[in-house]
């Protein structure tokens, strides 16, 4: 991130709901050369987060990402992430660099009634997920590691963020329409609900492997073969680059 040397830290609240789903389905969803790993004979695992982050190296910032299944690539495991959706194209500028990590913009509307949340999140005037969900009063002091991935043509980023929160179990209903694109992984079996309070995260630098990489990665937009513009997997115009940021 352009004059912001890593590791980036950011702070607020965040939700994380867990879903077992079957690995056969995620398959056709985790691009090579990650392997979808299971957790239990024939199911991994996979689910939702969501966060308002008020201080940090990134200032006020909303952030929603999917991620369908824990992964395996070589010795490590961590969640396949497909995409990340912000508030605004300035925002998805800003953090150019940051984590090789394709970034939409979207709309957020945070509500609160006591201590129930609810989220709405749209794209291009669209819903595509709405979360309810009620943290319990009970909570407990927690640090874990999250490792993540993402696959940019035939290279692999790989990236782990430090979580330092009161983690509080809650209930959740999310509603995904079926015009969503989250509506394709099939999130049904529900597993776990958590509501993270007072978050402390701790980004690290990612790890490339198998990309060419400017020099300076973390400011500036890195490469993937010889076309900075096939960043999502397919080739794009320089007009559909306009609302897709790599990041």
């Amino acid at each position: 991130m352009k004059g912001v040397k890593p590791p980036w830290t950011l702070g607020g609240y965040c939700m994380m709901i867990f879903y077992l789903v079957s690995s056969k389905r995620m398959v056709s969803f985790v691009p090579s050369p990650l392997e979808v790993a299971d957790v239990l004979p024939g199911l991994t695992l996979s689910g939702l987060y969501a966060a308002s982050y008020n201080t940090g190296s990134f200032g006020v910032l909303s952030e929603f990402s999917a991620f369908p299944a824990l992964v395996r690539y070589k010795k490590k495991k961590g969640f396949y992430v497909p995409c990340s959706k912000v508030e605004s194209h300035e925002e998805a500028y800003r953090h150019q660099g940051a984590w090789g990590l394709q970034k939409e913009q979207a709309v957020f509307e945070w509500k609160k009634d006591r201590n129930r949340h609810i989220l709405t999140v749209q794209c291009e005037g669209k819903k595509i997920i709405e979360i309810r969900f009620s943290a319990k009063k009970i909570s407990i002091p927690v640090r874990v590691s999250f490792p993540f991935f993402h696959v940019r043509g035939n290279g692999v980023v790989s990236y782990h963020a430090d979580y330092a929160a009161r983690v509080h179990l809650s209930t959740s209903a999310v509603d995904i329409p079926e015009s969503s694109p989250l509506a394709i992984y099939g999130f049904r079996r529900k597993l776990l609900t958590t509501f993270w309070e007072s978050s402390k995260i701790v980004l690290h630098p990612p790890e490339f492997e198998n990309m060419v990489i400017p020099e300076g990665v973390s400011e500036g937009i890195f490469r993937v073969g010889q076309d900075q513009r096939e960043t999502c997997g397919v080739k794009k115009t320089a007009d559909d680059c306009r609302t897709c940021h790599t990041v």
